[in-house]
């Protein structure tokens, strides 16, 4: 029986009930653990799921012959981990066109963190990891949180609504459009039954009891998946998004999890923390002793690499920015002309003609990021550092008092 959690009747049902519309679902004796939907017009049958999961596998069972007159097609299967499906029913064929690239952290022979960094990362890089995360904690009241196995409704909804505003936030300082906010009904139900079913699991890295990084991933074993990651842009400089993947990978060590699967997608973050690389293709099955299954197979196949040859163009990451800019086309845009002066502090200067703010509540946003920047260089704990701006209405001049940081910080 598969325990993949793609293919449990959890995250199946879940996508089934927010993205079928109604749609009646199929299952087939000929493959093992899987639900379809109908295409709404076309011939052929699609996974539940659909692109939605971060890796399928499937089972073929030879023995069955209900695939006869059938097309289907299913989304991103890993090429790393092979399928018992080397004995198809006899007329089944598949057509398999690759199409994202992906890339894992394999453990296996490595005893901690420490062993599996040296073995992937320079000497240099690891310094600046260990100097970074000590300046993070030294300027932060930090804390390290892995919901697993059990979790309340009210720390789940909580967290996911940490992290969807974590989401927009990074998205929109890339500049690029997401289809998960999109999604995210689906994962307010999912989760929740998902992460006490032991299915899934949510890292969140915490600064002064704000999530500054947070992980959604799924569980399968011995294998864990990287599903969604985002970070707030305004720890940048603090590599908070690296921090977490090292507290996951110390945490996969802990529960002898020997695979951290970090799925889709070419990122920096990738390819400096894994030690594999692997393909995704879709798979698209057909009987091919009739004529209309090998007909539809045909032209999803050719669908489907027409798709890749686009994705290897870069056209899908126009596509993200183009939407992007389509949806805040009429948003203030005076934040690319933004000028920001920073300038070490007179030595006297009158408080009296400034009001101390909460950078919190600040409004700004630029102040904390550069604050941020400031306390990294000459890293000191952030409840050290006081902020004042002068009492003129919408004042864009702030004043950084701390033991070791005293700057005047400009806006223009």
């Amino acid at each position: 029986m598969s325990r993949n959690p793609f293919t449990s009747n959890t995250y199946q049902d879940y996508w089934l009930k927010h993205f079928a519309q109604g749609k009646q679902s199929y299952s087939f004796d000929f493959i093992k653990n899987l639900q379809f939907i109908k295409h709404h017009y076309l011939p052929y049958y699609v996974n539940a799921g659909k692109n939605s999961t971060n890796g399928i596998t499937y089972d073929l069972d030879c023995g069955e012959e209900d695939f006869k007159g059938k097309t289907c097609l299913i989304y991103d299967v890993p090429n790393y981990q092979p399928l018992n499906n080397s004995a198809k029913p006899n007329g089944l064929k598949v057509y398999k066109i690759r199409q994202y690239k992906g890339f894992l952290a394999n453990l296996n022979g490595f005893s901690n963190l420490e062993d599996y960094m040296v073995s992937v990362m320079s000497s240099k890089s690891r310094t600046k990891y260990r100097s970074t995360l000590k300046k993070f904690e030294h300027c932060f009241n930090t804390t390290y949180k892995i919901d697993y196995k059990s979790i309340t409704k009210e720390r789940c909804s909580e967290a996911l609504a940490e992290f969807k505003e974590l989401l927009q936030k990074r998205h929109e300082s890339l500049g690029i459009d997401t289809s998960i906010i999109d999604k995210w009904e689906f994962y307010n139900d999912l989760i929740y039954p998902m992460i006490n079913e032991g299915k899934a699991l949510l890292i969140s890295v915490y600064a002064d009891n704000k999530p500054v990084s947070m992980s959604l991933a799924f569980v399968e074993e011995t294998k864990l998946t990287g599903a969604v990651k985002a970070f707030d842009p305004d720890y940048y400089k603090f590599n908070v998004g690296h921090i977490e993947l090292a507290k996951l990978i110390e945490w996969c060590f802990e529960n002898y999890v020997s695979i951290l699967d970090f799925s889709k997608g070419e990122y920096e973050y990738k390819t400096k923390w894994t030690n594999e690389s692997y393909l995704y293709h879709c798979h698209v099955l057909f009987d091919s002793s009739n004529v209309f299954s090998q007909i539809t197979a045909y032209l999803l196949a050719k669908f489907f690499e027409f798709k890749q040859y686009l994705r290897d163009k870069n056209f899908n990451l126009f596509v993200v920015k183009l939407k992007y800019k389509l949806k805040n086309l009429f948003r203030n845009t005076s934040i690319l002309d933004t000028k920001i002066e920073v300038e070490p502090l007179a030595k006297n200067i009158d408080l009296n003609l400034f009001k101390l703010i909460d950078l919190k509540d600040s409004n700004s946003v630029y102040l904390k990021r550069i604050i941020f920047d400031l306390i990294y260089r000459k890293p000191e704990p952030l409840s050290n550092i006081k902020v004042y701006t002068t009492n003129q209405k919408n004042s864009k001049s702030f004043i950084v008092l701390g033991e070791l940081n005293k700057f005047k910080i400009h806006i223009n």
